[in-house]
């Protein structure tokens, strides 16, 4: 792969893998770091990528950079109590399918989004990191299966089970 078809794949790919980061380590700067070193990674292996499968070595490369940082981050010591509020708002885009939405329509679209993503951010980070692929970045079951290394039954049952604990979550959080 040519310098400039590895560059190609970067501008390609980079904001989906950003995301997935995102999605994942909830906090803007280590999810840069994770891209980055994801891309890294992905030079460093350049001659052994294929474009057929180029995005899925992608997403479970910085799948797995994600998982060992979040293993790292339980055995550091938090010098500040105070947390990154900030994380998902970069993913909180208002994409509303009407052309002229009321403000509060606005209003409850953003509310009920920032609600789900809340509802996300407290999976776990294994089925978070499905639960992104299948239903922010819509990919099929097989395209998933191929990231995680799973059976496509495998994934449906996680999907179904994080689609439940979700309503769960939503329940608890809009009883409060």
């Amino acid at each position: 792969m040519t310098e400039e078809e590895f560059l190609e794949l970067v501008q390609k790919h980079q904001d989906q893998v950003y995301r997935h980061t995102l999605y994942l380590l909830k906090n803007i700067d280590d999810a840069k770091d994770m891209t980055q070193e994801t891309f890294m990674k992905a030079w460093q292996h350049r001659s052994k990528l294929r474009q057929d499968t180029v995005r899925y070595w992608l997403l479970k490369c910085a799948r797995n950079l994600c998982f060992n940082k979040i293993k790292r981050r339980k055995f550091q010591v938090h010098l500040s109590d105070e947390e990154d509020g900030n994380s998902l708002e970069i993913l909180l885009q208002e994409h509303s399918h009407q052309p002229n939405p009321s403000p509060e329509e606005n209003t409850i679209n953003q509310e009920t989004k920032q609600l789900v993503h809340q509802a996300i951010s407290e999976l776990p980070p294994d089925i978070r990191s499905i639960v992104v692929m299948r239903e922010l970045e819509e990919m099929s079951y097989k395209e998933i299966a191929m990231v995680v290394k799973q059976s496509e039954n495998t994934i449906k049952s996680t999907v179904f089970r994080a689609r439940k604990k979700l309503r769960e979550i939503l329940n608890r959080i809009m009883e409060i």
